[in-house]
This record gives C-alpha cells, sequence and structure tokens, in this order.
C-alpha cells in the first residue's frame, strides 16, 4: 500500500513492579487512518480515495478534518464517507460536529452515506454510557444517511515498535529502568548498544556526505564544466563515499554484531571491494588520477588492469564513454548504504525478539503496547464489508452477518439485552448496529440499520444505499435526453431505457415481486408526470416507484404443543 504509517514516537507504559503488570500505555503519537485503509482492503474493499489534511507532525485539529470532509464534496466517485481520525479530537462534541457535516453532505449529494464511530468507543457502557453521548452528539438531521457501529476493534494488524520506543514509569510516573526489573540483563544491555549503533547508521546513510541530496552531489555538475573536470567530478564523489562507508565502522560502533557485518561489508571479499577496483579501472583507464593504486591496500588495486573502454579516445569521447559505467557504480553504491541499513535493523529487530523470547516482563509489555496499538475504529473495516458485499451479493443485501477479517475481537463484548437498547432507541429512534463475538464464528457485524431506526422506509443501510446507487444510475443514464424534444418519442424511449435496467435488478433479486410490475413502476409523460407548464418551462417529470428487498432481521419461531391424534 502507497505511503506509510505514523511513528509511535515514544510509548510510555505504567507499570506495576508488585505483580509485574502493565496499568497503562499513553502513545505520544496516535493516528488511525493509515490502519483504517488497511482493515478496509483486509475485508474486501477496492478503490478508495484518500484526503490528507496534514503531516504526521501536525495535529489533529477540528478545522483541518472539516476541510477534507469539504474536500469530497466536489468529488462524484466516492459512495462512502468515514472519518476515523475524528476519533482522536480530545472533545468528543467536536467529533460529533464532524459527523453532523457528513450527513449533512450525504443529504445533499444523495449519492453517498456515512459510517459513523462512537468516540470512546472502546468504553463499556457499564462504565460510562457513550451510546447516549453519541445519540445526543450526532443530533436528529439525515439520520436516513448515516450507519453507526459499536464497539471497536481489536485488529491483528502487524505494527512497527520496539524497546527503543518503551518508556516504563510506576504509577506516579516515575521513571523506571527495565534492566532493574530482571536478573540477567545481559541481552538487554547487548540490544542497548544495538539500537545505539542503528541511530549511527541511520544518519550516515541518510546523509553519508554531508547535507543535501546524494543524487544532486554526483549528477549536478556546472554546465561549463571541461570533460576531464566531469570526469573527475564523478569519482572524487564515488571515491569520498566509499571512505566514508569504510569510516564508518570507526565511528563508535558498540555492538560486535553491528561491528562484525560492517567488516564484512568493507572487506577485501565484498562487494565494496570490486566497485572500487571497477572505480580504479576507469580512473586508470580514462587518466582520471583520483584513485591511486596504493590506495585500500586490502582491495590490491595494484593486480588491477586498466579500463580498455577509453584508448585512443579524446576527452569528450572518455567522457560519453564513461558516464555510464560510473553512473552504473554509483547506484551500486546506494544499493551498499541501503543494505548496511537493513541488516543493522535486521540486528537490531533479532536482539529485540530475543529481549522478548527470554523474558516474560518483557512479553507482557510488549503484548499490552500491540493490543493498545491495534484498538481501532470500525468504520474502515465496515466499509470494506460493505463493498464485498456489492462485488459478491449486490448492493441490496444488507452488510450484515458477514465476519470481519484480520479482527481479532470486538473490544467489549455484547449480549442480546444489551444490542436490543443498540437497535431501539426508545427516545429518538436512532439505531446502532453492533459488533459482536459468536462461538465458531468470530467477530461479525449484526447489525445493518441506518440511524434512522424509527423510519420504516429508511430504517436499513442496504435499502439507502440502493436507492442512492439506482439513483445515481438513472440521473447519469439520461444525460443524453438533456435538450432532446419533450415529446412522447422521447418520454418512451427514457421509460423502456430505465424499466429495462430495472428488470435487470428484479432478475437479480434487487426488487420484491412475482413480476416486474409488482417490484417497480416508471411514469412519464403529459397528464401522467407532467402538465403543459412543465413543458413550457422546459422540464420532463419522471417517477420512479420500487419495492426494495428488505432484510429478515429478525427470525422468529413459534412453538405450540400438539394434542396426540392417535
Amino acid at each position: 500500500m502507497f505511503g506509510k504509517g505514523p511513528d509511535y514516537g515514544t510509548i510510555t507504559v505504567t507499570f506495576e513492579t508488585k505483580d509485574n503488570s502493565v496499568k497503562g500505555v499513553k502513545f505520544e503519537k496516535m493516528f488511525y487512518l493509515y490502519d483504517t485503509v488497511r482493515m478496509y482492503f483486509a475485508n474486501g474493499g477496492g478503490e478508495c480515495y484518500i484526503v490528507s489534511v496534514g503531516k504526521y507532525e501536525d495535529d489533529i485539529t477540528m478545522d483541518k478534518l472539516q476541510e477534507g470532509i469539504s474536500a469530497c464534496e466536489k468529488e462524484d466517485h466516492p459512495t462512502i464517507l468515514a472519518c476515523p481520525d475524528a476519533m482522536l479530537l480530545a472533545k468528543k462534541d467536536q467529533a460529533y460536529s464532524l459527523q453532523q457535516s457528513m450527513l449533512k453532505q450525504c443529504n445533499s449529494l444523495q449519492d453517498r452515506v456515512c459510517i459513523l464511530d462512537v468516540h470512546n468507543g472502546y468504553v463499556d457502557r457499564a462504565d460510562e454510557d457513550i451510546i447516549l453521548d453519541f445519540r445526543n452528539g450526532v443530533g436528529i438531521n439525515y439520520l436516513k444517511y448515516g450507519a453507526a457501529y459499536y464497539p471497536w476493534i481489536q485488529t491483528s494488524l502487524s505494527n512497527d515498535f520496539g524497546f527503543e520506543n518503551i518508556k516504563l514509569v510506576d504509577k506516579d510516573a516515575a521513571d523506571l529502568n527495565f534492566e532493574d526489573l530482571i536478573t540477567d540483563p545481559t541481552a538487554v544491555k547487548n540490544l542497548k548498544l544495538a539500537l545505539d549503533d542503528t541511530k549511527i547508521v541511520n544518519a550516515f546513510v541518510s546523509a553519508p556526505l554531508g547535507e543535501g541530496s546524494l543524487n544532486d552531489k554526483f549528477f549536478k555538475v556546472k554546465a561549463d564544466i571541461s570533460p576531464a573536470d566531469e570526469l573527475k567530478h564523478y569519482a572524487t564523489v564515488l571515491k569520498e563515499l566509499v571512505n566514508k562507508i569504510i569510516d564508518l565502522r570507526n565511528q563508535g560502533i558498540k555492538n560486535q554484531q553491528v561491528d562484525n557485518e560492517l567488516r564484512l561489508k568493507t572487506n577485501s571479499t565484498s562487494a565494496l571491494a570490486t566497485i572500487v577496483r571497477g572505480l580504479y579501472s576507469i580512473d586508470k583507464g580514462a587518466g582520471i588520477g583520483v584513485v591511486a593504486d596504493t590506495e585500500y591496500t586490502d582491495f590490491e588495486l595494484g593486480a588491477v588492469a586498466a579500463s580498455k573502454l577509453f584508448e585512443g579516445l579524446s576527452d569528450e569521447e572518455k567522457v560519453k564513454k564513461g558516464r555510464g559505467p560510473l553512473k552504473s557504480i554509483f547506484e551500486s553504491v546506494i544499493d551498499i548504504l541501503v543494505a548496511i541499513r537493513n541488516d543493522t535493523k535486521t540486528i537490531k529487530d533479532n536482539l529485540d525478539k530475543t529481549v522478548y523470547d527470554t523474558n516474560i516482563i518483557y512479553q507482557n509489555i510488549v503484548n499490552e503496547v500491540k493490543k493498545r496499538a491495534n484498538l481501532l475504529p470500525p468504520s474502515g473495516a465496515v466499509a470494506g464489508v460493505y463493498a464485498q458485499v456489492d462485488t459478491g451479493r449486490g448492493v441490496w443485501k444488507a452488510p450484515a452477518n458477514v465476519s470481519l477479517a484480520s479482527t481479532v475481537s470486538p473490544w467489549v463484548k455484547i449480549d442480546n439485552r444489551q444490542q436490543e437498547d443498540l437497535n431501539v432507541d426508545v427516545n429518538a429512534g436512532k439505531s446502532v448496529n453492533a459488533i459482536r463475538a459468536f462461538t465458531g464464528k468470530g467477530t461479525l457485524i449484526w447489525g445493518a440499520r441506518t440511524l434512522a431506526g424509527n423510519d420504516n422506509e429508511w430504517r436499513y443501510i442496504s435499502v439507502r444505499r440502493f436507492f442512492n446507487m439506482v439513483e445515481k444510475s438513472v440521473r447519469l443514464s439520461t444525460n443524453w435526453a438533456v435538450f432532446e424534444p419533450n415529446d412522447s418519442t422521447t418520454w418512451i424511449r427514457v421509460k423502456a431505457m430505465i424499466e429495462n435496467f430495472l428488470t435487470n435488478l428484479w432478475k437479480q433479486g434487487a426488487l420484491a415481486g412475482s413480476s416486474p410490475d409488482a417490484a417497480f413502476f416508471v411514469n412519464v409523460g403529459l397528464g401522467t408526470t407532467m402538465s403543459q407548464v412543465d413543458i413550457l418551462e422546459g422540464r420532463m417529470n419522471v417517477e420512479i416507484g420500487m419495492a426494495v428487498v428488505r432484510p429478515a432481521e429478525f427470525i422468529i419461531l413459534k412453538f405450540s404443543h400438539k394434542l396426540q391424534e392417535a
């Protein structure tokens, strides 16, 4: 997937030394959008649009998120809106104001719906009635265009953090030293050395020749430079790079494994040695004079023959011949830099894993941090299920009784009694769909209602989205009729086209009825949907009615005694 997730920064873990338990986890930086998109794809999602409102270094603000929501209004393609990072706003009222804005946009455009998360949806209602807060906050307008889901979910996504991110504190926020909590700190000390070395290596690889782009330093030459000086420039940059790489192991590397890896990458049998020999061969053949055979004694340059590419060539011809090979050498040096960085990270990760495998305290800490890092609002996963059901069954099929992929469990467990209140709000009728765990089935979406739970016409999200789809499809497909003669010939063509479209949907099971006449109607014409005034004013009115299939939300079984007959 394009891009990368945010760096968690410092992860503060509140640790109880009496029983070696984790009492709290706090992330310096947290964003939900990246993992939300991952969950969208994991659950069957296809093409989607990401609206960027800032950088990871920026704070999340209501105004920035509102700009992103407003930007969606200009795009015709989106059919579902979700804003998971609104859940990170400190004030829940701001999050609900954004959700009201999303509902308003959906009502205005009538071609999309929004999936809403419940602020603090990881909280059990026994501790705080966050559902009541949600129902109060989201308002009463345009409810048929939104669907809400509770609780949040624990995903099984991978996340990138390590020992270097974790800061241990006690209940009074005083720092704790991890080495003081274990009997044998040898592995931890070794890991800390590797962490210091990783910082040195990363700093070097990001700017081996100081500030500025490495490509610019190599490729950018003065316009009036002479051919001989141009080749000398390339060779000088390459030589400086090689020297910096060789000298890296003298920059305070302390971990033995990292030091050994650097020596392997710079010894006489390494790829770097081959590169230096190639550079010397070109230098000697072209008469550049940058690399001497007395340098790099381990690489035995005295035994390297001069390149024959440049025999009998002028300085201009030497430049043309030499640019390609020197560019290849430059790219090979870049590959070595990347390999050094990656291999150092691998050593650090392996040492981190060793500490994890051999220390139960660190296991408890890491597992709890992973659990909290994988806490996610469900809107992205639910949107993926919408897309999956649309593709497999059709937009008219309720996106419910479907399991969530890459999901461990809902964060809060819900029983039948608790779901009754989610389904039916006795005060304002605002339904919230449940996400529940069932034995042997996994984590399922167990609701398909819009927020308009009291509205018999728009109670189900599948009905709302089916009407959106038909309305938009018909509107786009009838554009040809604009400025056509407003007479019976055009009316018949428009009616036939719409009826054919709806008949196909009826055959697929989207419309209820034993025949097309029972499933839908299309009316258009003078005296039926239009008056003479309508025609004079350029209006063609078309009326469409559809009996959309609705989900069997409740299966009611009735049992009774039957008297013995024989």
